[in-house]
């Protein structure tokens, strides 16, 4: 296990558990400060008027504060200046006490806040992980096949239904376009990020803002339009991916060849299909035509990536290439 994977799997869930509980602190101070206020208004009647320490001033303010009623002084020796104060101050304090109360409860029982603010806190101090930015169903799939190949991975939704399905504290409920919410997904330690969004224009706009936060970040975007491929190219994205064009590609190579395995990406191979053939004819790698390579070779279920020209295919196993899909035609007649 390397540096970073011990860092973001050991270290992080040990820290984070100790630092959110302050994050969600953070997110009240105000209404703690105010706290404090009524409580040194109260303390501070009380040594005015009944010439309390300060200690026992305190004691007696946070009393008034919560209504406990353990220091009470004498109604008729108080002056009537003390009455009218520490009548306004606890009204207003019981009040204040009440909403800070109802806050704080709200905010420690709420599950989709209290994760926010541990993934915000984990995705700042992750190291060397995979963001993930998008809004559609695409993004559960990924986040599916991230944790199958333990993957670090951070990520940010705008959409409360998917955060609520992908659950966890590595999920940041926020607006990819702001600076501080990518900041919080660990854009600047990050490996690269996957930008999968529905709107391209608000894909573009993210992929201009993760390259002015971290240039070298390795950039990965899912488009719609095929037309836009260029203008992303020049916003700094490092691969850009075609949903229409994966389609397309798919349904007119399997017109062509039912042995479709996969397909590499145009930008990187031009019109390159990977296919799976059953061999039932025995045959050696020689007699490939012109323009399939051999990737490997499947014997039951051991993948054996070692063979030469004179390699011979047995019947029962199974060849994957790599080609244009128009030459798969004349590779299943020739193994099939």
């Amino acid at each position: 296990m390397n540096k970073e994977r011990v860092w973001n799997r050991i270290i992080i869930p040990l820290l984070e558990n100790l630092v959110a509980p302050y994050s969600v602190v953070r997110r009240i101070y105000v209404q703690i400060i105010l706290l404090g206020v009524a409580v040194l208004i109260n303390a501070v009647v009380f040594i005015t008027y009944q010439h309390l320490d300060w200690i026992s001033a305190i004691y007696a303010g946070v009393n008034v504060v919560t209504t406990v009623g353990l220091y009470s002084p004498n109604i008729y020796q108080m002056p009537s200046n003390e009455k009218i104060i520490l009548t306004l101050t606890i009204i207003l304090a019981v009040g204040l006490y009440t909403s800070i109360v109802q806050s704080i409860i709200a905010t420690l029982i709420s599950r989709s806040t209290w994760n926010d603010v541990k993934a915000r806190w984990r995705g700042k101090h992750m190291k060397g992980h995979t963001i993930l930015i998008g809004n559609g169903s695409e993004l559960l799939s990924a986040v599916r096949r991230l944790n199958r190949l333990s993957i670090d991975y951070i990520v940010l939704t705008t959409s409360k239904d998917i955060a609520d399905k992908i659950k966890g504290d590595n999920v940041i409920l926020g607006d990819p376009k702001d600076d501080n919410t990518l900041l919080s997904a660990g854009v600047k330690e990050a490996k690269n990020a996957i930008v999968m969004l529905e709107d391209d224009m608000e894909a573009l706009l993210v992929t201009l803002k993760l390259q002015k936060l971290n240039p070298p970040l390795q950039v990965i975007v899912a488009i719609r339009d095929d037309s836009l491929r260029d203008l992303f190219n020049t916003a700094g994205a490092d691969l850009v991916i075609s949903r229409e064009d994966i389609i397309g590609r798919i349904a007119a190579s399997a017109a062509v060849s039912t042995n479709i395995a996969g397909l590499i990406f145009p930008e990187r191979s031009g019109d390159m299909i990977i296919g799976i053939f059953h061999v039932t004819k025995k045959r050696r790698i020689k007699d490939l035509p012109d323009g399939v390579v051999p990737l490997a070779i499947i014997r039951g279920n051991r993948i054996d990536p070692f063979f030469t020209k004179e390699t011979e295919l047995n019947i029962g196993e199974q060849l994957v290439v790599l080609g244009n899909p128009s030459t798969f035609r004349e590779v299943k007649e020739l193994l099939e």
